[in-house]
């Protein structure tokens, strides 16, 4: 009897996406913002190193090639580490456009690093253990965000460059090597033709079935989408919130995104995923409501940010075990169809980060808030009323279906 891997191992392996994504989302902003950059152009440099999250889907089918999606893991953790310790240490020096170079060719090596784990997710562990396994994995990503943010945070503070890029280095590639523990089968041996017709055919057969555009849907619409967790550090000054209140809300958010993901790993093996993921939608556009209607104080950045948090990590093990049941089971393209969702679900963060800077620019920290939380709101309801009608649609089909099949019986 196959014995499969620990839920929790994955935590550990998704850490270097998560360290990556700390830097981009809170270190780097944080950076840019004390050396006197406008949240606009943060905002925009932080779009365009997230670009390649849209777009990777034409280069991270190669995870399906050749190596263990283990060793892919540990490669491409291993490249995105020196890109991005390079990339800190040029930011630090005040060149920017040379370490937003940078950071785009990290990005680039560092987002098949989910297609990767997704498809290994996907190869060795059983359907019902999916959730939980979502759960760990966005947990460990999320938590290695605070980790990575909350270091370099303090190593800005203390002046200290040559500490911080290492840390950034070290952080991110040193996880990845957990990813040998994984028992995978080795890839079969196939010539490459071959092989990219099979990733092809199961793509089509995937693109066909009319759930996997409802998944897609879901994904490119505002909800879940957090793009606040990249902001939050440098409106800092908007909430009088010093350096020690932004090293406590990374680190107290940080915890509570991954406690949410954690918790949404268990509350989805009882409830509805389709109907879960634009409820953390609403949940969103409560919480930055509520920010929006308070006096901008530390107390309102602290609370604010853990919630946004919270409800942020719930919304992200939706998506994981939402995707996971799209793609389905083994497949010589399981990271590739777990690309093409996560391509997917990365789209709203590049263009919600434009909407909320372009809020701050025209309305201060009240109107980037105004504009996620509506964001969020709508396309909620949007997605609720899209699904129930959908749902009700496939159930009447499928009672004609049976009637009818009732009476050729008959």
């Amino acid at each position: 009897m196959r014995r499969y891997p620990r839920a929790w191992l994955f935590g550990i392996v998704a850490m270097p996406y998560g360290s990556f994504n700390g830097v981009i989302a809170v270190a780097l902003p944080y950076l840019l913002r004390r050396q006197g950059l406008a949240v606009e152009r943060i905002a925009a440099i932080a779009a365009l190193v997230q670009a390649p999250a849209i777009w990777y889907i034409l280069w991270a089918p190669a995870v399906d090639f050749h190596f263990r999606r283990r060793t892919w893991i540990i490669v491409l953790s291993l490249v995105t580490a020196a890109c991005a310790a390079a990339a800190f240490a040029l930011a630090s020096r005040g060149s920017i456009r040379a370490a937003t170079m940078l950071f785009v060719l990290a990005s680039v090596f560092c987002q098949p690093v989910s297609s990767a784990l997704g498809g290994l997710v996907a190869s060795v562990m059983p359907l019902a253990a999916q959730d939980r396994t979502a759960g760990f994995s966005q947990a460990g990503i999320l938590g290695a965000g605070v980790i990575v943010s909350g270091v370099i945070v303090v190593f800005i503070d203390r002046a200290w460059p040559t500490a911080a890029a290492l840390s950034v280095g070290l952080l991110i590639a040193l996880p990845g090597f957990a990813a040998l523990i994984v028992d995978e089968p080795p890839p079969r041996a196939s010539r490459t033709l071959p092989h990219l017709r099979s990733i092809a055919r199961d793509v089509l057969l995937a693109v066909r079935r009319p759930i996997n555009w409802l998944g897609i849907a879901l994904f490119v619409s505002p909800v879940g989408a957090g793009a606040l967790m990249n902001l939050f550090s440098s409106v800092a000054p908007d909430f009088k919130a010093s350096s020690t209140i932004v090293v406590t809300v990374v680190a107290v958010a940080g915890a509570l995104t991954a406690c949410g993901a954690l918790v949404g790993g268990y509350v989805l093996e009882h409830i509805d995923r389709w109907r879960a993921y634009p409820i953390a939608g609403l949940l969103t556009a409560a919480v930055v409501g509520g920010m929006l209607l308070a006096p901008l104080t530390a107390a309102t950045y602290l609370i604010g940010g853990a919630l946004y948090a919270l409800v942020t990590g719930f919304a992200y093990a939706a998506y994981m075990a939402l995707a996971l049941e799209l793609v389905g089971g083994v497949s010589t393209a399981n990271s590739t169809l777990f690309t093409l969702f996560t391509a997917a679900v990365n789209i709203p963060v590049v263009y919600m980060l434009r909407v909320d800077g372009a809020g701050h620019a025209r309305f201060g920290v009240r109107g980037m808030l105004a504009a996620d939380g509506i964001a969020n709101a709508l396309a909620a309801l949007v997605l609720l009323v899209l699904i129930m009608r959908l749902r009700a649609t496939a159930a009447m089909l499928r009672t004609r279906e049976l009637s009818a099949q009732r009476g050729e019986a008959c």
